[in-house]
């Protein structure tokens, strides 16, 4: 299956941004996005993701894993979630340090909002980070050039293979998230999902089982955003038809509304 025209399309007219990564092999990443919820002390709610992960990992071939994009004012004060993640096999990556649309910012308050959640996560961690994803889906000409200019950034923003669909109260559900994120099953796709809050976290700990049953019966590894970039690096080296090129050169793209 190959990706939807639109995308590929979007893709081109916004190289500054990974939207999905072009290969043949059968693999796609999962990000969950707006990590941890914020007031849950214990983060019950998140784990509630992870565990859903676990469980299917349990009898999977091929384990799944997943790129949590945090926001850093909703980790919770002595919180472990972010070693848990890491301990399960997961990626943590930059989405800033709140809830908003970051696109909408002045470059000095991007730049905020960009570097002290990055401090934090690395210090955190004590390891790179990779990816920042914006908030909205939303960047400017600033915002990449301040990233491209962040050691070990990749010079594209993380965006997704399809628009979010569990934001939407009250529509969403499991089942409707799960049908919908199963209309991008493609090699490179990138999903999106989101915790955040309490409802979403259940939505998101419903909706991945049968999503990742899928996936694997139809041949398909789940893994890291790094993971597929890699691999989407590794194959193109070894001679598949580029697409729209990984490390973009020249001025970024204006913003993409």
């Amino acid at each position: 299956m190959a990706p939807p025209p639109i995308l590929s399309r979007v893709a081109q007219l916004f190289p500054d941004a990974l939207f999905y990564a072009p290969m043949q092999e059968k693999v796609v990443a999962l990000t969950i996005d707006d990590i941890p919820t914020p007031g849950d002390p214990h983060d019950l709610s998140t784990r509630l993701i992870l565990q859903a992960i676990s469980d299917y990992n349990r009898t999977a071939e091929h384990p799944a894993q997943a790129t949590f994009f945090v926001i850093t004012d909703h980790l919770n004060a002595g919180s472990s979630i972010l070693s848990e993640i890491l301990a399960e096999g997961h990626e943590i990556a930059n989405h800033g340090t709140s809830d908003t649309t970051p696109a909408m910012l002045e470059p000095v308050e991007f730049e905020r909002h960009f570097q002290e959640a990055h401090d934090l996560l690395t210090d955190a961690i004590q390891q790179p980070i990779r990816w920042y994803r914006p908030g909205r889906g939303l960047y400017n000409r600033a915002m990449v050039e301040h990233v491209r200019l962040t050691p070990g950034y990749e010079s594209l923003v993380a965006l997704a293979s399809m628009i979010p669909f569990d934001t939407m109260q009250p529509l969403s559900t499991p089942n409707l998230n799960t049908w919908y994120l199963s209309r991008f099953i493609f090699p490179g796709a990138i999903f999106v999902i989101h915790g955040g809050s309490l409802d979403r976290c259940v939505q998101t700990s419903q909706a991945l089982p049968p999503l990742l049953r899928s996936l694997a019966d139809q041949g398909y590894q789940v893994v890291t955003l790094s993971q597929l970039y890699d691999r989407f690096i590794a194959e193109t080296a070894l001679g598949s038809p580029p697409p729209h090129p990984p490390r973009p050169q020249g001025p970024p793209s204006p913003p993409l509304v």
